[in-house]
């Protein structure tokens, strides 16, 4: 729970208390055990909402407790884009039939992606059907995680060594997309009007700093498929 005190705008203090973006609300549907969680902002006075909790209204120190509260929407954005751009900058690229092969390599690197970015067509596209819960957008990134260490483990041992691994790749991409579609979808809905632009913006930090770590991340993962294929070529040392 977030209070958001005594914020005074245009000379008006209003001595208010928000249940803010810290809350959970768990709706339970009349039908089956299917719970539903929404992370809700508590309401005002309806007439003094707009003028008190707009992003003009809130100090620095306010400002900064709200991106911190937008933790349950940053961490599975974060969270997912980190695993997918390890995937496609350092797995990918390091897998090839044969994978001493440079050509195969970058064969599979092009369709690996062109499949991936199929996959966030079509998830991207779910925002304009439905809204999903913050569990759904929590899972996608776990098995994001998942996809990311079955790609590493097949990379290193080639059990399933094949282009039938694109099926695996389209699944990225519908993680991936998700993520990023019914997270902001779900902020959109979530935070009063006044505030979901800042939240927005905001939390789009989030992927971005996720892309840039994963990029840094994959130049080892590459390097120590690389050693463990015999391939040459690394841009740096396996630490392993």
């Amino acid at each position: 729970e977030y209070g958001l005190n005594s914020i005074d705008n245009d000379g008006e203090q209003y001595d208010a208390t928000l249940e803010m973006v810290g809350q959970y609300t768990s709706n339970q549907h009349s039908s089956g055990d299917n719970t539903s969680t929404s992370w809700a902002v508590s309401s005002l006075d309806s007439r003094k909402t707009e003028s008190s909790l707009s992003e003009k209204g809130l100090s620095s120190l306010d400002r900064f407790k709200l991106v911190i509260s937008l933790w349950p929407y940053t961490i599975p954005l974060f969270t997912v884009y980190l695993a997918e751009y390890m995937l496609q900058a350092g797995v990918w690229s390091a897998i090839g039939f044969p994978v001493t092969n440079p050509g195969a390599r970058a064969q599979f690197y092009q369709y690996s992606n062109w499949t991936y970015q199929a996959g966030v067509f079509v998830s991207r596209s779910s925002g304009n059907i439905f809204i999903a819960s913050l569990r759904v957008i929590w899972l996608m990134p776990f098995l994001q995680a998942l996809n990311l260490f079955l790609f590493w483990s097949i990379s290193m041992h080639h059990y399933w060594y094949n282009y039938s691994l694109l099926i695996l790749c389209f699944f990225s991409g519908l993680l991936g997309g998700g993520v990023y579609v019914q997270g902001y979808s779900r902020i959109n809905t979530d935070l009063p009007i006044s505030l979901r632009e800042f939240a927005i913006s905001s939390a789009s930090v989030a992927d971005g700093l996720g892309i840039l770590l994963a990029d840094i991340f994959s130049l080892f993962i590459q390097s120590c498929i690389y050693e463990k294929n015999g391939v040459e070529g690394a841009v740096v040392s396996c630490p392993l």
